[in-house]
């Protein structure tokens, strides 16, 4: 920019006041895009996903997700029990209540009464429907379950909730 020498010089106030408004400099801002990313719900949910998967260790891998899903698949099937015995050995108990509910169709007395006892302890947290449920299920397995350790486990668990 050329000036007159009638004309003032811009002083080093008013050019930078100029750069502050040009499209092409980065503004200054007190918070970050991780800040920023934290006001949005959607992200947020993402990234305390994210975290939660850095954490579970094993759990939180994709490999964790395909064998839980390989479970609710073979659910009814003659590949069940390989599919929770292979999940179990690798993975121990699962914690989510679906999973666990499935478990208990399990041939296997001892990954019953664990799913048993996990459920247990997941049941205060439930709402009432889901609570109906595993009530309902609990009983059928106290009266129909061809092992004495299920049948005990069951009765121990209804009497328990029940109190």
């Amino acid at each position: 920019m050329a000036y007159d020498e009638e004309r003032e010089r811009p002083s080093w106030r008013e050019i930078d006041k100029m750069r502050d408004r040009s499209p092409h400099t980065r503004r200054r801002r007190d918070e970050t895009k991780a800040e920023r990313a934290l006001k949005n719900k959607w992200l947020k949910e993402r990234y305390l996903k994210e975290v939660e998967k850095l954490f579970a260790g094993k759990k939180g891998t994709k490999e964790h997700d395909k064998a839980l899903q390989k479970i609710h698949k073979a659910y009814g099937t003659s590949r069940f029990n390989k599919a929770v015995r292979d999940y179990v050995k690798e993975y121990g108990l699962p914690e989510d209540w679906g999973t666990l509910i499935l478990l208990l169709d399990h041939k296997d007395t001892e990954i019953v009464c664990q799913a048993l006892k996990a459920l247990k302890g997941l049941y205060p947290s439930k709402g009432p429907v889901e609570q109906q449920g595993f009530m309902s299920k609990v009983r059928v397995l106290s009266r129909t379950s061809k092992s004495e350790k299920i049948q005990d486990e069951a009765l121990a668990v209804l009497e328990e909730l029940q109190a």
